[in-house]
């Protein structure tokens, strides 16, 4: 019994450890930033004639600043970004370059002209870059502008496979596509990536977005109101938390979430769909995913949100060959409050199919709130349809809810 204490105990410290040591690194980076950084400010101000003009489209210019200087500030104010039509294969507003770091004091913000009724990538972050430090963005998506158009493309934050990027204090917000996206492109990785402080509001399609990623680590997470109440403007999935494959090429090695909170999202909130592209076009071989969520709490008590809070549903998979596919899905202490007026038991879905391979989910130290009343695995006979929504879950050897 003394061994596993000590072992817990170690393990305990080393956690610590290391999150000590990031936030020391964090602010090693913010600190040296605003030390040595170059104000972009008498830049901006020198090709719109002498001052920051609204509407202005700056992105062109601060694209030269950011390859010409590495480490750069931003004043504390707004500043409009319109597309930049240079970089032609994607539709971007800023580019990073390797080794920028941009700091964003308080009051800053960056946001699109008023007649940008579409957003594209408004900071984008690319497969050949690496070593990037961005602290303080606020980023608002063309939502904001009166006539908004939707779209399946675009983001606030958007990483194409880049290496060792930290974001820390960052809020994305009216993005009329994604939130913030961690991809893989070409069948490369997004790698070693860290976000610290995050809030996402008011995406259309996703408000973050997972489709690979080797070591990253996710914490202070926040996303609400993500969706369309308009059904011409819903762009699918229209999810809060999606880890959406492209294909088998997708891997989750070492994904970490830490403190994740939903609010008031329409559609799934956290969905996989099980991985369903890994499986049906698994060419790569063997596949393991690793993603751990501890602490999670969904909320929601707006009458026009719907859609189960933890998605997991692909259908029948029989037909395909889920041998090489394993790995584990863990998420410790999960709470889902479901506080509308009218009754709303729509906590899960997909959690009663079967498995034949494939990922492991568990859900430990599960509590349910119904229109304000509590349910644990121990008091979940207080509710029937809750009981019976749990011991499917368990019965399903998909889902194992502790």
């Amino acid at each position: 019994m003394k061994n596993i204490i000590f072992c817990f105990l170690i393990t305990a410290l080393a956690a610590v450890r290391s999150d000590l040591q990031a936030q020391s690194r964090e602010k090693m980076l913010r600190d040296s930033t605003i030390k040595y950084g170059v104000a972009i400010e008498p830049y901006l101000k020198s090709v719109s004639g002498g001052e920051i003009v609204k509407d202005f489209n700056y992105s062109p210019y601060i694209n030269k600043f950011l390859k010409e200087n590495k480490y750069v500030k931003f004043p504390p104010y707004a500043i409009s970004i319109g597309i930049d039509d240079s970089f032609k294969n994607y539709k971007s507003h800023i580019i990073v370059s390797s080794g920028n770091r941009l700091y964003f004091p308080a009051g800053s913000s960056l946001v699109c002209p008023e007649s940008l009724k579409t957003n594209g990538y408004m900071v984008f972050i690319r497969w050949d870059v690496k070593d990037v430090f961005i602290d303080g963005i606020h980023l608002i998506g063309s939502k904001a502008n009166e006539g908004y158009i939707t779209s399946m493309y675009g983001a606030g934050i958007a990483m194409y496979a880049p290496e060792n990027v930290i974001v820390s204090n960052a809020r994305v917000d009216k993005n009329s596509g994604d939130g913030v996206t961690v991809r893989v492109q070409w069948s490369k990785q997004s790698r070693d990536i860290t976000i610290n402080k995050l809030t996402v509001t008011d995406a259309t399609r996703v408000g973050m977005l997972v489709t690979g990623i080797i070591n990253g680590k996710f914490s202070d997470i926040t996303i609400e109101g993500t969706g369309e109440e308009d059904k011409t403007k819903v762009v699918k999935p229209q999810t809060a938390l999606s880890f959406e494959p492209n294909d088998c090429t997708s891997r989750y090695v070492n994904c970490k979430f830490y403190n994740l909170e939903t609010k008031n999202n329409l559609g799934p909130v956290l969905a996989t769909t099980n991985f369903y592209n890994i499986f049906t076009k698994n060419t790569c071989g063997p596949n393991k995913i690793d993603i751990l969520i501890k602490n999670w709490t969904d909320f929601t008590d707006s009458p026009i949100a719907y859609g189960a809070s933890f998605a997991v549903g692909s259908g029948d998979m029989s037909k395909y060959d889920t041998k090489d596919i394993t790995g584990t899905f863990t998420i410790i202490n999960p709470t889902i409050i479901k506080n509308t007026a009218k009754p709303n038991y729509y906590f899960f879905q997909g959690t009663e199919e079967s498995r034949n391979g494939g990922v492991k989910y568990t859900l430990t130290n599960l509590k349910l709130i119904h229109q304000g009343k509590p349910f644990t695995m121990k008091t979940r006979v207080k509710d029937d349809k809750i009981k019976r929504m749990i011991d499917q879950a368990n019965k399903s050897n998909k889902v194992l809810i502790n």
